[in-house]
């Protein structure tokens, strides 16, 4: 199986892609998400490009052949020289052969590239998978580096810097 990352900046992007971005976390919000309803997934949905574009952001889109397959994103936050990974989603169809480490360590580095030095996320502690991946990419709990209405999140993150693992 042949698979490419396509990475979505900005107004240069096709509509086509940010409406390809927008399916997936559609189907995402609606399948995956613990607690959607506490979700800032309905505000990134309003303007994907606000949320996701360069220079602070990046939407990655990973197809498989010709299938539309999975995503992950980059957006800047509040913590100097970090960014904020969200939205990492792999289609059932496509889960349980790797995907979403390939999706994460393509993200790290086009984060590195973008100068971030570091990484963070929040997840669900009810998530042993994603928290097993995170893990085993060099994440470690950090203090909270936003606001969220769900106090029982885990904040993580990566030195960039350092994370060879990390590296494509």
């Amino acid at each position: 199986m042949r698979y490419r990352m396509i990475s979505l900046v900005g107004e240069q992007d096709s509509p086509e892609r940010w409406r390809d971005f927008e399916e997936l976390l559609r189907e995402y919000a609606g399948r995956d998400l613990a607690q959607p309803h506490l979700s800032s997934i309905w505000r990134d949905l309003e303007n994907l490009r606000a949320r996701y574009a360069a220079p602070s952001g990046r939407a990655i889109l990973l197809h498989l052949d010709e299938d539309l397959a999975g995503c992950i994103a980059l957006a800047g936050t509040a913590v100097p020289g970090a960014c904020e990974v969200k939205r990492l989603y792999v289609r059932h169809t496509h889960r349980g052969s790797g995907w979403g480490s390939v999706l994460l360590r393509d993200a790290l580095g086009r984060a590195r590239e973008a100068g971030y030095r570091q990484a963070l996320l929040s997840t669900w502690p009810d998530n042993p998978k994603a928290l097993a991946l995170y893990a085993s990419m060099g994440f470690v709990p950090v203090p909270p580096f936003k606001n969220s209405p769900d106090q029982k999140l885990v904040y993580l993150g990566c030195d960039l810097g350092s994370a060879d693992r990390v590296s494509a």
